[in-house]
């Protein structure tokens, strides 16, 4: 389109030019001169032409490069809003379309299980796991640790460096959550940066100080690397509880969030709710 555009509005300044080097009766000197200029004048407008395309092509790039981007890896877009003309409408039509497909395939993994970007347990599957565990603790007396996990300074992350580096540092912490306790602990994805611990201490090494331990650790020696170069050491904040036969699931997790945010306000790694 760049080149037609081109061709359409410069080949007539061209045309003239030729014809007064080679045709026109004007002297030499003054044809060379005249020509010189519209060729200047030509390629001086091919470049305008050229970069006013390129503006007017901004946002189709831009709307391509997020709807490919959502189409690898699910990442939400960044799109500018606000804009009135029809290149702000494409832009805000695609942005709806991606909320709307988002909001659909996050319902449809809801009523599967699984959380779509760990890999995990979702909210509805570890809130029926926890209350098994509870079930199966109260019956036979084991200790039953559960932890609410949240990332540090996540919205800073995404702010800074977008929802694509926020969703690989989600990974990231999961990864070593996964690899940091033990068969038979679970963990699972409650949403946001916000995780949940089922830790049963069956010994000292498999403790729920030990296993934070363990993450707080890992996570300090292994930083999450974007896609820019940069490295972010990430850390966490816990709130714990243990069950001692009296609390349901949903009492153990309040009491286990407040401990979190405890945690949070004192700068503490973790907190274990009284």
């Amino acid at each position: 389109m760049a080149l037609a555009t081109f061709l359409t509005a410069q080949v007539p300044l061209l045309v003239t030019a030729l014809y007064l080097l080679v045709g026109s009766s004007v002297d030499s000197g003054a044809a060379l001169r005249a020509s010189a200029l519209l060729a200047v004048a030509a390629l001086g407008g091919a470049a305008l032409t050229l970069l006013v395309l390129g503006a007017l092509l901004a946002p189709v790039r831009l709307t391509s490069f997020v709807l490919e981007r959502y189409l690898d890896d699910r990442s939400k877009p960044d799109l500018p809003a606000g804009f009135t003309d029809e290149a702000g409408r494409l832009m805000a039509d695609a942005r709806h379309a991606i909320d709307y497909l988002d909001s659909t395939i996050h319902s449809l993994e809801g009523l599967s299980g699984t959380d779509h970007l760990t890999g995990l347990p979702n909210r509805r599957s570890g809130e029926e796991r926890l209350a098994e565990d509870l079930a199966r603790a109260k019956l036979g007396g084991a200790l039953l640790t559960v932890a609410v996990v949240d990332v540090d300074k996540f919205k800073t992350i995404n702010d800074t460096y977008g929802h694509h580096a926020g969703d690989l540092c989600i990974r990231h912490v999961a990864d070593v959550m996964g690899r940091s306790v033990r068969e038979g602990d679970w963990l699972a994805r409650w949403g946001g940066d916000e995780f949940v611990l089922a830790l049963w201490d069956a010994s000292l090494f498999a403790s729920p100080e030990a296993a934070l331990g363990r993450i707080s650790t890992e996570l300090r020696r292994s930083p999450v690397r974007l896609s820019g170069g940069e490295q972010l050491v990430l850390s966490i904040s816990v709130g714990a509880r243990r069950y001692a036969g009296e609390d349901d699931f949903r009492e153990i997790l309040a009491k286990a969030d407040a401990a979190m945010y405890q945690a949070k306000r004192e700068g503490r790694a973790w907190v274990l709710a009284g």
